[in-house]
């Protein structure tokens, strides 16, 4: 009778967690905690304070079912990523083990602030320049391969914000790479975001600890996006 009990107030916990997220928009923290079960807060009664809860706090009467479009299933946004961050986050969500078909990955192409080395005419030029970014202790770096018009440009960093990448020119600049550039550019930065539908407690808990590996991303709840397709 006590195990039953403890079952019927759990499955309560959660119904009403996630009908209250489904139904607020608030900051992200509090969404988080809304999907998080506290089982140090949940007493199990003897089967006498069970059935006397039970005769003071009669259940309401079992409310219509919904329909699909009434009720959107409750997601968990993760994100967003960006440059040498996307490979990172597809390497630690596939950690969590999740089902296909409980997870999405969504690309959105955003504007961005590029900091570089205008491109190069020759290889040995480029064989050079990488040579002086190694002496001078810059890693993170690499040549744009691509048959464009940037063809061995050299890109030191893609990143959200004019501060961001004024702060990693100032850093080049204090290292004595002169002829890094930082600019706008559209359609430039591809954003990556993860949508988990129907978390359960241990994933939310899973996700929560690889958020902190990406400090700057956040985790939303939220209705999940419509299927594509």
């Amino acid at each position: 009778m006590r195990v039953l009990f403890l079952l019927l107030v759990l499955a309560n916990v959660l119904f009403y967690a996630y009908a209250y997220v489904a139904r607020q928009q608030s900051d992200a923290g509090s969404r988080i905690s809304l999907l998080q079960i506290r089982p140090e807060k949940v007493k199990v009664l003897s089967g006498a304070e069970g059935r006397a809860a039970a005769v003071a706090n009669p259940p309401d009467a079992p409310a219509p079912a919904a329909s699909a479009s009434s009720a959107p299933a409750v997601c968990l946004k993760w994100g967003a990523f960006a440059g040498s961050e996307v490979a990172r986050a597809d390497s630690a969500i596939l950690r969590l083990g999740l089902p296909a078909a409980q997870l999405t990955r969504t690309v959105v192409d955003a504007g961005g602030y590029w900091v570089y080395i205008p491109p190069l005419k020759t290889k040995a030029e480029v064989d050079k320049r990488i040579a002086e970014l190694k002496s001078s202790g810059v890693a993170d770096f690499f040549v744009v391969q691509d048959a464009t018009q940037w063809r061995n440009a050299i890109s030191l960093g893609i990143f959200k914000s004019d501060e961001a990448a004024k702060s990693r020119l100032a850093e080049l600049r204090g290292k004595g790479v002169t002829s890094a550039l930082a600019e706008r550019r559209e359609n430039f930065l591809k954003q990556i975001a993860y949508y988990v539908r129907e978390p359960t407690e241990p994933t939310v808990a899973k996700l929560a600890a690889l958020q902190r590996e990406f400090p700057g991303t956040q985790i939303q709840a939220m209705a999940c996006p419509p299927a594509s397709g």
